[in-house]
């Protein structure tokens, strides 16, 4: 399928996680978060040469979060309303649904695999956002000379 026409269904089902997660009350928040998502489904996708999974995720998740963070300065509304809506093409889903149908089926084999390599992609996403946002709050704390606040 052509890159682009899959970065605009990322669009769109970013757009319609907005209302999932109530974020249509600001309109401006969910276009950026679908923004942000697309932004990160392109980055994976460009990064598919690499040929790691895992490393695809995690390099889309910074960028997404690390912008996360930035547009949450600039409008002054919490990160973590950006970074749900953006990670949302990123999320194994068919991963976790393979998962629970090999369990279900008993080919303990390729649910093996199929938990592996979902758990890694899952932890991947996490350490992404666990590390923009201490780069962040480190920042911050340096910044302020509040070096009392580490904790």
């Amino acid at each position: 399928m052509n890159e682009n026409l899959q970065c605009l269904y990322a669009f769109i089902g970013c757009l319609g996680f907005t209302f999932i997660f109530r974020s249509n009350r600001y309109l401006r928040f969910g276009l950026v978060g679908a923004l942000l998502g697309t932004l990160g489904f392109k980055i994976y996708l460009s990064f598919n040469y690499l040929d790691n999974v895992f490393l695809q995720n995690f390099i889309a998740m910074l960028t997404v979060s690390i912008f996360s963070e930035l547009l949450a300065r600039l409008f002054k509304a919490p990160a973590t309303l950006f970074i749900v809506v953006g990670c949302f093409p990123l999320v194994p889903g068919s991963g976790i649904y393979d998962t629970m149908l090999f369990a279900v089926l008993g080919n303990n084999e390729a649910f093996i695999n199929s938990f592996v390599t979902t758990l890694g992609i899952g932890i991947s996403l996490a350490f992404a956002i666990l590390i923009s946002s201490t780069i962040f709050r480190m920042y911050k704390i340096i910044k302020t000379h509040d070096y009392a606040n580490i904790e």
